[in-house]
């Protein structure tokens, strides 16, 4: 059974709880919100329609919260690679696929300036291009302090292969800085509604990612919803309580009136993640990623194989780093 802790302007089913609301709006100029802003959104591209596609909603994102682009493609190579093995690759070629990378990424760029006919402040827009494996190039670049979001396509259409299939398992693995990623079906629309999707095993490691949406909400005038993806192994007698302080810590401390807060009980995790995803009217999902978490159990086949969504919105996910050993 789905419990369903209600708060929502803009579903008339989910009304927001007035006490909370209070406390937020009470709290604004107690607490204003003070967190590094998304300057610089790195957008990766193989050329393709949906990575395309990435570009173009990323533009979109960028513009509204006055961030610039820098659009990335890996060159792969052959005679650069661990596998070339033996096999010769004349230096010619190797030149050919490093030009054809950087004509391809001059295109996407001028693609984008020109959608945008709009008379308002546009972003700026770099491009790079190295070769190497995917992760490592992307990694080198935030070794640079060059990007603070990391934005990709993927075609495919289903939850469960969208995060292993496409790089995206090895780079939600690698990443450190936010991973944004955009499925084909999504369309380019301001955020209404963001869903915070956790077990609440982390209420401190919860805050600090919520911190770093509240920009983004605030630019879109977005709701947020903490959804509480809770299951009869997780839930304390004293859940309801401790549930309802948190929500209040969080009010009081992130300064956001549009945070609401629902719980979703469910036999296991997928299958409250599967609930949430076809109740929610969401524009986008964010996850944390850490050692010890339901997201991190969602990476296993096993799980992703039950997860049955066909994503029309696109997913934020964040890496928590890891905990330091502590030897007695």
């Amino acid at each position: 059974m789905t419990n369903i802790c209600k708060g929502d302007l803009y579903h008339p089913k989910w009304r927001p709880n007035s006490s909370i609301l209070l406390a937020v709006e009470r709290n604004i100029a107690k607490h204003p919100y003070k967190s590094k802003s998304m300057e610089n959104l790195l957008v990766l591209t193989d050329f393709s329609l949906h990575a395309k596609h990435a570009a173009e909603y990323a533009y979109s994102v960028a513009k509204k919260i006055g961030a610039n682009l820098i659009l990335c493609n890996a060159v792969i190579v052959p005679a650069e690679m661990p596998q070339a093995g033996l096999v010769v690759w004349p230096m010619e070629e190797s030149s050919v696929l490093e030009e054809a990378s950087s004509s391809e990424l001059e295109k996407l760029k001028e693609h984008l300036k020109k959608i945008d006919e709009s008379h308002d402040k546009k972003p700026q827009i770099g491009i790079v291009k190295q070769s190497g494996y995917l992760q490592d190039v992307v990694n080198g670049l935030l070794a640079d302090d060059l990007a603070d979001l990391v934005v990709m396509g993927t075609h495919a259409e289903g939850f469960g292969s969208f995060i292993v299939g496409n790089h995206v398992r090895t780079m939600i693995e690698a990443v450190d800085v936010p991973l944004l990623l955009v499925p084909s079906k999504v369309k380019i629309a301001p955020f209404k509604n963001i869903y915070f999707a956790s077990d609440l095993s982390d209420p401190h490691g919860d805050s600090a990612f919520l911190k770093q949406i509240i920009p983004l909400a605030s630019a879109f005038k977005a709701e947020v919803f903490i959804a509480h993806i809770s299951t009869p192994a997780s839930i304390a007698d004293d859940i309801s309580q401790k549930t309802k302080a948190m929500i209040l810590d969080f009010s009081s401390e992130l300064g956001y009136p549009g945070i609401h807060f629902i719980r979703i009980n469910e036999q296991n995790a997928v299958d409250g993640l599967n609930k949430l995803m076809a109740k929610a009217p969401m524009d986008l999902l964010v996850m944390v990623h850490r050692e010890k978490s339901f997201f991190k159990n969602l990476l296993k086949g096993s799980h992703t194989e039950k997860l049955t969504k066909d994503l029309d919105f696109p997913m934020l996910i964040f890496k928590a780093e890891s905990q330091p050993l502590h030897i007695a």
